[in-house]
């Protein structure tokens, strides 16, 4: 093989333009002889081997082959064995047309023809970049078909005849039709055929009908759904009982994409959601209170039925103060992503009529805890709220009616205590008087002795002492009398002595006392001055005492019933009421402080003496009243309240 030129210099002008012509190739030529002498190499060939003119061996094919095998061209194995291959697959010329892959990742295309002489010519050339695009398509095609046959939808493509030319399992799995079918590369005609006669395919509600023509079915559904403008997507029926989505797509050469998905599940999941939300709406527009639910901008997004009837169709409250606190709480309510607790409120509905509503609001959040929606929930308590200030006035009323009550027992007990003193006093008069006729008689007849005038002195004494005393308790029972009907009567504060006015509310119950055999017993710290409200802490004891002689003791049993308070703690006084009496049930224990709860309705009981102290205590007195567990038998109770009581005003008596 010559070493310097790349081709031996030519004898005459034809081979040096075949020379010149093998130069200007993109293709490798080498050329050799029936003895395996090489006539020709081009530089482009030393160029895909990388190598230059002077470094390849001379003329011999065999030595030519030997050195790129020793350096690796070929691969492994014995040189000489290697080299043998390839002079008898070159003296063969087989095969014609062979690819050979460089040790540096190249690959060369070899083709190989015999020369009428017994000789071979080969051509080389360099086909990588060709590889590697095939190689490159050969992925993205073997990964379009991964994807398409792992995709969880349908998928054909149709050419300009709406023929069938690519699709996945799921195609066929979706559309019922065998490989074997779709291998034959059927027309979308063909296709929906084979549908409709095998009642695979369902025509859609709303469709004429054909009876068992197929041929009639067939062009409704083709003139309708073969080739449609532009993108277009509709659901079918299949006979199976399944729902398909089929979305078309046009192509540019009159082809189309066809995809098909299953959506049962999704109707089926989207019929129970519309259920779930049709049973919801029921729900909500059975409640008897207003629902409205509003996004974070205050627009109305749902309101029930009872919403509807107070403020109309619009849904709208109409404007003012109402509206705007219940705005203030929405955006409350999104800015703080708390609801707001039940809270009372009034304004008007759609009517203008004045609406009373115990309401809350509730935020919906997203996942990310951002508040999307305000729930507001009103209770109408305009009707309880009618019916508490009608009761309250009736307690009131009946509260009036227990004072009085009060005061008249009252009167008669002061009027039977005074009448003794008064009629003693009647009788020391009616007596004195007879003394003084005599001794008037003895003088004008100047009989008089010594001893008749000092009997008339004693007897005088004595009978105006009498009088004197009994005239002074009168006094007193009737200034008594007179301070805790004021006190009851007045409802006025003031200082009092609390052993003292004790002492003085249960003479005013002597009477009522006197017909029992219950006593009474106190045990006051003494110089406990309460600044507070007589007639109220009046009321409260004179309740407790006869509701004590009323429930505790059977008629002629004898009880005892003890109070006594201290100033525990500092500032408070702590009053303790004890009886011996029956005591109450642990049934009704919860129940005492009721309004008109009693187990004597029949006897006459209102039920509201309990119910009575209570509001005295905690409004009136500041203080409470509560019932404490003690013996198997009798009752009591714990009264506390500040020695210096706020007034009516909520404000001390220094703050006035």
């Amino acid at each position: 093989m010559p070493s310097s030129p790349s081709l031996a210099p030519p004898a005459d002008e034809t081979g040096a333009r075949m020379a010149a012509l093998l130069e200007q190739m993109d293709q490798g030529v080498i050329m050799v002889d029936a003895d395996l002498t090489v006539l020709a190499i081009n530089g482009p060939l030393y160029a895909l081997f990388g190598e230059s003119p002077d470094l390849l061996p001379g003329a011999d094919y065999a030595g030519l082959v030997r050195f790129l095998a020793k350096r690796g061209e070929h691969g492994p194995g014995d040189v000489e064995a290697i080299v043998a291959r390839q002079v008898d697959s070159a003296r063969r010329a087989d095969p014609a047309l062979q690819e050979h892959r460089r040790p540096d990742g190249r690959v060369l295309e070899i083709r190989t023809r015999r020369s009428p002489s017994g000789g071979f010519v080969r051509t080389y050339t360099d086909i990588t970049d060709r590889k590697r695009a095939e190689e490159d398509l050969a992925s993205q095609r073997e990964l379009l078909r991964l994807t398409l046959e792992n995709m969880g939808q349908g998928i054909v493509l149709l050419d300009h005849d709406l023929r069938f030319r690519t699709y996945n399992a799921k195609a066929l799995e979706l559309l019922g039709i065998p490989d074997a079918v779709m291998r034959a590369t059927p027309t979308l005609r063909d296709v929906a055929r084979f549908q409709l006669a095998t009642g695979l395919l369902d025509l859609p509600p709303g469709t004429p009908d054909f009876g068992d023509d197929v041929e009639a079915k067939l062009r409704y559904l083709l003139e309708r759904l073969a080739r449609p403008e532009r993108e277009f997507v509709y659901a079918r029926p299949q006979g199976d009982g399944r729902f398909l989505e089929i979305r078309i797509v046009p192509l540019p050469d009159g082809g189309q994409v066809r995809t098909y998905t299953d959506i049962t599940d999704r109707l089926i999941a989207d019929e129970a959601v519309r259920q779930s939300r049709e049973i919801l709406k029921g729900v909500i527009d059975s409640i008897p209170a207003l629902i409205d639910v509003r996004d974070r901008d205050r627009n109305i997004q749902l309101v029930n039925r009872y919403h509807r009837e107070t403020y109309g169709p619009a849904g709208e409250p109409p404007a003012g103060p109402a509206e705007e606190h219940a705005a203030d709480l929405d955006r409350h309510v999104v800015e703080s992503g708390r609801g707001v607790p039940f809270f009372e409120a009034s304004g008007s509905d759609g009517a203008g009529r004045r609406r009373d509503w115990l309401t809350t609001k509730m935020p919906l959040t997203d996942e990310s805890g951002a508040v999307t929606h305000i729930v507001t929930v009103a209770l109408d308590i305009t009707a309880r709220k009618r019916a508490e200030a009608e009761l309250r006035d009736a307690q009131a009323s009946l509260i009036q009616a227990e004072k009085l009550a009060s005061l008249a027992q009252m009167v008669a007990g002061v009027a039977h205590e005074v009448n003794t003193p008064i009629g003693v006093t009647l009788t020391a008069i009616s007596h004195l008087g007879e003394e003084v006729a005599r001794i008037r008689t003895l003088f004008a007849e100047n009989r008089i002795r010594r001893s008749d005038f000092q009997d008339f002195l004693d007897v005088a004494w004595e009978t105006t002492r009498m009088i004197l005393s009994n005239i002074e308790r009168a006094g007193g029972l009737i200034q008594s009398f007179k301070q805790v009907a004021v006190d009851q009567a007045s409802g006025e504060r003031r200082p009092f002595d609390l052993a003292a006015y004790v002492d003085e509310v249960l003479l005013s119950l002597r009477p009522r006392l006197r017909r029992t055999k219950v006593t009474v017993e106190t045990d006051i710290a003494p110089d406990l001055v309460v600044d507070g409200y007589p007639g109220a802490f009046a009321q409260v004891l004179s309740n407790l005492v006869i509701n004590a002689l009323v429930h505790a003791y059977d008629e002629g049993e004898a009880g005892r019933i003890v109070l006594s308070a201290r100033e525990e703690p500092a500032g408070w006084v702590t009053l303790r009421y004890a009886d011996d009496g029956k005591g109450i049930p642990d049934d009704i224990r919860d129940r005492v402080f009721e309004p008109f709860f009693t187990t004597r309705r029949g006897l006459g009981a209102s039920g509201l003496g309990l119910s009575i102290c209570r509001n005295i205590m905690t409004g009136t007195m500041r203080g409470s009243i509560a019932m404490e567990n003690g013996p198997a038998r009798g009752t009591r109770f714990l009264l506390r309240f500040p020695l210096r009581v706020a007034d009516v005003s909520g404000y001390p008596p220094a703050q006035r």
